[in-house]
């Protein structure tokens, strides 16, 4: 997974406008969930400062915190389900 952040570190400014999260992540990472998610308290407050209406981002805070969501994609030993045959028509 830090490869991951460390490219997000590299591409993202380290100060940017929570709205512009979407695009500059490449739809990674979207803005209305993360608001969902700071009115939950489920994010630091340190990750946002305010500047007037807009909040700001900032960087390596959120990453940080962004880091610890991540799961790799294929968990280990977790079975596909199986797929249903579909039943003939008569």
């Amino acid at each position: 997974m830090d490869h991951v952040i460390e490219e997000l570190r590299k591409a993202l400014p380290p100060v940017f406008a929570g709205t512009s999260l979407g695009e500059l992540t490449g739809g990674a990472i979207h803005w209305p969930t993360i608001q969902n998610r700071r009115a939950l308290r489920q994010i630091p407050d340190e990750c946002f400062v305010r500047s007037g209406p807009r909040v700001l981002v900032i960087r390596d805070k959120f990453l940080d915190w962004w880091g610890t969501t991540l799961s790799e994609a294929r968990q280990p030993g977790t079975p596909r389900p199986r797929r249903q045959r579909a039943e003939a028509a008569a």
